[in-house]
């Protein structure tokens, strides 16, 4: 009497259990490992554990999904007939568990076989029932995906064409007999093989046959047969089909042994592909990808807003409040800027008012957005001294300047006096204690001298700049204290000084733009040193299309003029507009060119082709092809994930190792190819119809969804982009 188990079903790791009454065979899949033994009485005895302490495990055992609504295993189960197990793990505050199966079907056996999965000696071969029982198995379904196959020509109408394809010939199993056995099986000694497997084309019964032959390169019997020879039932085209045969061996192989498919005449001319456990073994996937078309709007770059206040962030303003829904224009912002006075923040050495900006901060992260700001000593226009009283207290000198084309005087300090200076320094260690390395901070301007804190006395007559060496001095001091928050100097920071800041990885800001020729050649040179540009209009859009051309103070705007202030400065980040209507009127009359240039500022990142396939090894590879269309390098350490995901984009098995993209590196027009070739065949075996491969930017790894959306077409909901199905 024939008798054995098999299981069918979605497993990492196959189990074989042979004992004297049954044989199992378990397949089951991590976190929850089923293990199995035979008890005295011939039932089963099943084991279920799970790595992750304190987890609970619930199963079920008809086949279905378990929940937590299912039974709880909670010591090892017995079983006498056939069963389905299927498990997972539970742990409150983790995502429970992908579903562990087994399928076990247990018969019984011929008592006359007392052989072991290690195989017999001779002497034993002899009490083996008629192909009831056999001394080694090998699955080829297995096997196949840990091999390459060997390439051969097609004989067609009796003539080699230059045709190759990818069914097997010669599969050489010396090194599974020897990994799974330690040994080639002998003379008389039975080997079953099994595979699941499909075919491209329907094949008659008998139109392929199997044998096990020699391998040996030593003598003149290389490829002598050394088995009965085994047919194959019939095939029928795309549907799932399974060899399982029993060979005897007739001889000893002498050094290696191969499994053989003979082809006979009538299928010569046939061109056959065989697929290997559900992949071709000269596979090769390559995804459809496409530009998206539209407007994206990524973190750190893009087009800025101004909002001096919460009130512009919290739609009380109507049309000009910086909300969707209300103002179009903040649809197409991904960086809000803002600034005040120096004594609305500090009141004293150690007593600080935060409020405003933290609620700016939630606000902006609450709308997907960041914030960047510049707190200033003296503003003109306000009539305003902003610098807070006990630094004057403390015996800080100042004058009395003339505001430029009044007669109006305003208190301004000494810039170099030291004890502003420490003042100064003491201020910017409070501000990067608090917010350096926050990541709802896009930047931090250094607004410690001149009106506005813009480097520049023009408007404050009896004022003067501190010397070039204090200001070099300041903008170290900055630098060292903050590790990770982009810092920023205006656009008067000039020469030397200018040099010097994007020496040390300060970047610059220029607020001359349009209205003021030649400016973005200054601020290229930000982009030359490898840092952001930032980019702020002279004046308001409305403003700047009353000018005339009179001489290059006073250069009317175009759109032509403000798309090659773009281009040639390679702006990371532009202001859309600040006028009184919040950008509004700027994209009413500009909204294709807005369009058009979202996707140009700073980087821009098109994944142009995407191949899945296998190297000479067999070892699955995933290529990828990435484009820079932006005008800026990523200045942000970036993540390269792939993961295998639901339909949904939810991970289910994260693909090779992560690329880390370094802050700078990948600059515009670059063109990168990453190959994630570390991957495992177990990551495909749990698939589900509809399971795709996807891709994700992410800032920081441990981050739940992608960072950075792709500029193509298919990029889901949580920014990542979906190259395909499986």
């Amino acid at each position: 009497m024939k008798s054995f188990v098999c299981a069918k079903f979605s497993a990492f790791v196959i189990l074989l259990l042979i004992f004297s009454s049954c044989r199992i065979e378990i397949k089951y899949t991590s976190p929850v490992t089923i293990e199995s033994s035979v008890n005295d009485d011939g039932s089963v005895s099943v084991t279920m554990a799970t790595q992750t302490e304190g987890a609970v495990i619930f199963y079920t055992t008809d086949g279905s999904s378990p929940n937590t609504k299912s039974l709880e295993y909670k010591r090892p189960l017995a079983f006498t007939e056939s069963v389905t197990i299927s498990a997972i793990a539970v742990k409150s505050g983790l995502e429970n568990s992908s579903i562990s199966r087994a399928e076990i079907l247990i018969t019984e056996k011929n008592p006359s076989d007392k052989t072991g999965q290690s195989g017999v000696d001779g002497d034993n071969a002899e009490n083996l029932g008629e192909e009831a029982s056999y001394n080694y198995l090998i699955d080829l379904s297995k096997l196949l995906i840990k091999q390459k196959s060997e390439i051969n020509y097609i004989w067609k109408s009796g003539e080699k064409t230059e045709n190759y394809n990818s069914y097997i010939y010669n599969l050489d199993l010396t090194p599974a007999f020897m990994e799974i056995y330690g040994h080639l099986p002998q003379k008389d000694e039975k080997v079953r093989v099994t595979w699941r497997g499909t075919c491209s084309e329907s094949l008659p019964a008998s139109a392929l046959q199997l044998k096990l032959i020699d391998a040996n390169t030593k003598t003149a019997e290389w490829a002598k047969t050394r088995s009965n020879t085994e047919a194959l039932s019939e095939i029928t085209a795309d549907k799932d089909f399974i060899i399982d045969c029993i060979f005897t061996l007739t001889s000893n192989p002498l050094e290696k042994l191969r499994l053989n498919f003979s082809y006979p005449k009538e299928v010569l001319d046939s061109i056959v592909t065989f697929k290997l456990s559900g992949l071709h073994s000269a596979f090769s996937k390559d995804f459809e990808l496409a530009p998206s078309g539209d407007v994206i709007i990524n973190p750190h770059k893009g087009f800025v807003m101004y909002a001096w206040s919460p009130d512009y962030l919290e739609n009380i303003y109507g049309t000009i409040s910086l909300a969707s829904g209300k103002n179009p224009a903040w649809d197409y912002c991904s960086v809000v800027y803002t600034g005040c006075g120096w004594n609305s923040v500090q009141k004293d050495w150690n007593e600080f008012d935060w409020s405003t900006i933290d609620r700016m901060l939630e606000l902006c992260a609450n709308s997907g957005r960041t914030l960047g700001w510049r707190i200033y000593p003296v503003n003109s226009t306000a009539r305003a001294d902003d610098v807070p009283q006990f630094i004057y207290d403390e015996g800080c000198k100042y004058v009395m300047a003339t505001i430029k084309g009044t007669t109006d005087q305003l208190r301004v300090p000494d810039w170099s006096d030291p004890i502003y200076l420490q003042a100064c320094k003491s201020f910017a260690d409070e501000i990067s204690r608090r917010y350096d390395g926050d990541r709802r901070v896009e930047f931090i301007d250094i607004r410690c001298f001149g009106n506005w804190g813009e480097w520049h006395c023009s408007q404050l007559e009896g004022s003067e700049m501190p010397s070039e060496e204090i200001q070099k001095e300041m903008i170290a001091y900055y630098a060292s204290v903050f590790k990770s928050t982009q810092l920023v100097v205006p656009s008067d920071c000039k020469g030397e000084v200018y040099d010097f800041a994007l020496s040390i990885g300060v970047a610059k800001r220029d607020d001359g733009l349009v209205q003021i020729k030649d400016r973005e050649e200054v601020l290229a040179k930000c982009y030359q040193a490898g840092l952001p540009t930032i980019g702020e209009n002279c004046s308001d859009y409305e403003d700047m299309l009353k000018l005339d051309d009179s001489d290059r103070w006073h250069r009317k705007w175009t759109l032509e003029r403000w798309k090659n202030v773009m281009n040639t400065a390679h702006l990371s980040y532009y202001e859309l507009d600040r006028g009184g209507y919040c950008g509004r009127v700027f994209l009413e009359d500009n909204l294709q060119a807005v369009k058009e240039m979202n996707n140009k500022l700073g980087y821009n990142f098109e994944v142009t082709s995407a191949k899945l396939t296998y190297d000479d090894d067999l070892n699955l590879l995933l290529s990828v092809t990435i484009k820079n269309t932006g005008l800026a390098p990523a200045f942000f350490d970036a993540n390269l994930i792939a993961d295998i995901t639901d339909s949904s984009g939810k991970r289910k098995y994260k693909l090779g190792s992560t690329k880390l993209i370094k802050k700078g590196s990948f600059a515009d027009g670059d063109e990168k190819t990453f190959v994630f070739s570390d991957l495992s065949f177990d990551c495909l075996k749990p698939l589900c119809d509809g399971d795709c491969i996807c891709l994700g930017l992410y800032e920081d790894c441990e981050d739940e969804t992608p960072t950075v959306k792709f500029d193509n077409k298919n990029t889901l909901a949580n920014k990542k982009l979906r190259l395909g199905r499986l």
